[in-house]
């Protein structure tokens, strides 16, 4: 068998397709350790998460609940204050005008008596 350069490019190219086969094949063997790790972290990851998520939804269920009853108290404040404020306004009408009409009185005596005495004062 005589060395040409052709025989030497066919021991070239076969010698690339065995080192190529030998590489592709050693990545496709860390592809599948990277996907078998892939798998564990995705299936570690459901057993932890729904768990985790069934504890958050009884947990805003239970937040719900607790601003249903704030809702309820608010409204009840708001009735109070509505209530106090109509008994105020009920309480200021029924003692302001009296208390208008006795201040005016007695700023109108106090006024006579002023008149009065100083009237008296006057003719002495």
């Amino acid at each position: 068998m005589e060395w040409d350069a052709g025989a030497i490019m066919r021991i070239a190219i076969g010698v690339f397709f065995v080192l190529f086969g030998v590489g592709t094949a050693f990545a496709l063997f860390r592809l599948g350790t990277v996907f078998k790790r892939l798998s564990g972290i995705l299936n570690d990851a459901n057993t932890k998460v729904i768990p985790l998520l069934t504890r958050v939804e009884s947990t805003l269920d239970g937040v719900n609940a607790e601003l249903g009853k704030v809702d309820e108290i608010t409204g009840s404040v708001a009735g109070i204050v509505r209530t106090a404020e109509q008994t105020t306004t009920a309480v200021y009408g029924a003692a302001a005008k009296p208390i208008r009409k006795a201040a005016g009185l007695a700023a109108g005596v106090s006024e006579g008596v002023t008149s009065f005495l100083s009237a008296k004062r006057r003719r002495k």
